[in-house]
């Protein structure tokens, strides 16, 4: 027998009133996370070194756009000021642009892997956590991690950066906690975006140096890998945006401390 859903179901992933603040989301899997918060009925701002980027997509989504260095403690700050009273953090910003095997990385290369795709995330959690509690309004954090943190993948700072990202969220659950803030994390997998598409076109440069060190990393084993996606095909940057909502909306009220892998079953063989 046919019965409708009840709007309380899908009122379980409405953000309604709920400000959201997006690292990242000038383009690619931001962007999408930006478009479907703000779907829900979150209000949005999106953070990014790109402005133009950010200020782009904000007006699409009658969100804002704000200037931000994840990197940057005093920016991150600013930018979380900016939202006026954050409910949501989304830490999506990273780069895998500092790749390659270790004989040819160098000590600052690794560095700025850590500096955008872990410490970034410190920075933006503890600057939205900080004003969470300083205003006593419970909340929530989704950090995008990436497969890449289960099995090695790409290069030992970016593998190394997105494990730590999903041990970061398992701990600063716990952490916060008790504030009422719930925080989660979102492992992708193997989804196109347009910076993969600008380094395949030239507009970017590659991943890897031409003249690179033999290395086991994007090597036959990965490649292999990455062609047997047991669903078939590569993910779409909307559905790992899916994801991020379940985690941040009321339906995953008793959630904390888990990253839900998003890869059509890259990380099962």
């Amino acid at each position: 027998m046919f019965r409708p859903m009840q709007p309380e179901i899908g009122q379980l992933l409405a953000l309604d009133g709920r400000k959201a603040l997006v690292t990242g989301g000038a383009t690619g899997i931001g962007e999408a996370i930006a478009t479907v918060l703000a779907a829900a009925g979150a209000d949005v701002t999106i953070g990014d070194r790109d402005v133009d980027g950010a200020e782009r997509v904000a007006a699409a989504i009658g969100g804002a756009g704000v200037a931000m260095d994840v990197t940057d403690p005093a920016s991150v700050e600013a930018a979380t000021a900016s939202v006026g009273g954050i409910d949501l953090l989304v830490n999506n910003a990273g780069t895998y642009l500092e790749a390659g095997s270790i004989l040819d990385q160098t000590a600052e290369s690794w560095q700025r892997s850590i500096d955008v795709n872990l410490a970034g995330v410190f920075h933006c959690s503890k600057a939205a956590a900080t004003a969470m509690v300083t205003a006593g309004r419970p909340g929530a954090i989704v950090n995008i991690a990436s497969v890449d943190g289960i099995l090695p993948c790409l290069g030992t700072g970016y593998d190394s950066a997105k494990a730590g990202v999903i041990q970061f969220t398992r701990s600063l659950a716990v952490d916060l906690a008790p504030h009422g803030i719930r925080v989660n994390g979102v492992a992708p997998g193997n989804v196109p975006v347009p910076t993969l598409a600008k380094i395949r076109s030239g507009e970017l440069p590659p991943l890897w140096p031409a003249d690179s060190s033999p290395s086991g990393l994007m090597g036959p084993m990965m490649r292999q890998r990455s062609a047997n996606i047991p669903l078939g095909r590569p993910g779409r940057p909307e559905e790992i945006a899916h994801a991020v909502l379940f985690l941040a909306s009321a339906a995953a009220n008793y959630v904390t401390g888990h990253t839900l892998t998003v890869d059509g079953g890259w990380t099962l063989v």
